[in-house]
């Protein structure tokens, strides 16, 4: 895709001394990292993913939220608040820093993950089958108090299907794979009521107290907190291809490879969550991906035009089955699904894989003489 750059924004584009509650360097780009392909965002640290998988990150390390164990086959990341994920291409997962609500303390049991992120003091994982693992705070559920537990931490029952997972702050998303969306956990401001009607959705995002959800024709619906205007969609915002919510800010990246933002941010430094996170620096182009923190914003961006199709190669039906190969991007979700009718509207989705940065080979070993058709969806 070109030589890669990552550009970052907001709070910590200084370092202060002793830091201020935000200015820790997060926005911070080591100069020496040119070799990104995915990126991400905490409250006051952020991770890169190169292309050989290995986590490089940088800002606040006060918690050792930035030491990975420096191996070579990590496919996604994600941040909390003072906290890291890394899943394996195994899927593994493995957490580090912050622990105090067990938030890097990963079920024993938990395999075959393709998709993790991380709320503010909770952890989640998609597995292949579609069902949900989730630690860290609220394993039960409280009031308001200094334990922040609203039973993001307890996946509600029953819940499958599922294709893509968002964490906010204290609550969670989970998009199933006939483009329906459910929420639970913190609900003050009414972050996990999903609009009625919302459908089609591809892709979502969760804040500090608010949601955002991209549908598939390319705009973006949000919901929650709005006190910064992190809600307000901009007018006429069309053509996105990804969005990334942060604690009180939104990104949406448009399929020419520009960037909008929206939310708090804007010129004034002097308030706990106003950092300039929503000013996008001049001349960004040629965008890949997006990611927002609590207080600052990420974006990836290559030296050629981006390319938002996923290529298909070698299909072919043998005695193993139906079988076709697709480049896939670190953090995003893959699955091969198929109907036996073009006058079906439901697709059958076969397990889900992880975007490795590389070919992936997807099967159906189920896939019989009669006649049936297919189609790759990307999360």
């Amino acid at each position: 895709m070109g030589q890669s750059r990552v550009a970052a924004w907001g709070a910590g584009t200084f370092v202060s001394s002793p830091p201020d509650f935000n200015n820790y360097g997060q926005s911070i780009v080591p100069n020496d990292l040119t070799n990104a392909i995915y990126v991400v965002g905490g409250w006051r640290h952020s991770l890169a993913s190169t292309t050989r998988g290995t986590p490089r990150g940088w800002g606040d390390d006060t918690l050792g939220q930035t030491d990975l164990a420096a191996r070579s086959n990590y496919v996604a990341l994600a941040c909390g608040s003072l906290h890291s994920l890394g899943l394996l291409s195994d899927g593994a997962v493995r957490g580090t820093g912050d622990d105090y609500y067990g938030q890097t303390d990963v079920p024993a049991d938990l395999t075959n993950a393709v998709s993790i992120k991380a709320g503010f003091y909770h952890s989640l994982a998609l597995r292949s089958d579609g069902t949900l693992a989730a630690w860290g705070t609220s394993t039960n559920i409280n009031t308001i108090g200094t334990d922040p537990s609203y039973g993001q931490a307890l996946v509600p029952n029953g819940l499958s299907n599922v294709v893509a997972i968002a964490a906010g702050g204290w609550h969670n998303l989970a998009l199933k794979a006939d483009g329906t969306l459910l929420g639970w956990g913190r609900d003050d401001y009414g972050q996990v009521d999903v609009p009625a009607g919302l459908s089609n959705i591809v892709a979502v995002s969760a804040g500090a107290a608010h949601s955002v959800a991209l549908r598939a024709n390319g705009t973006v619906v949000a919901w929650g907190l709005n006190l910064y205007g992190q809600t307000n969609v901009p007018a006429g915002l069309s053509n996105v291809v990804a969005i990334a919510a942060g604690g009180w800010h939104n990104l949406a990246l448009k399929s020419d490879g520009k960037v909008v933002a929206w939310g708090a941010g804007g010129p004034n430094t002097n308030t706990l969550v106003v950092y300039g996170q929503n000013v996008v620096p001049p001349g960004l182009s040629n965008v890949v991906q997006i990611a927002a923190g609590a207080v600052h914003s990420l974006a990836l961006s290559t030296t050629v035009p981006p390319v938002f199709t996923t290529t298909l190669t070698a299909p072919a039906l043998g005695t193993n089955g139906f079988q076709v190969s697709v480049q896939t991007k670190p953090g995003n979700v893959y699955a091969l699904e198929y109907k036996s009718s073009l006058a079906d509207p439901r697709w059958t989705a076969l397990p889900l894989h992880a975007g490795t940065g590389g070919l992936v080979q997807l099967t159906d070993p189920t896939s019989a003489p009669a006649l049936r058709f297919y189609r790759v969806s990307r999360w």
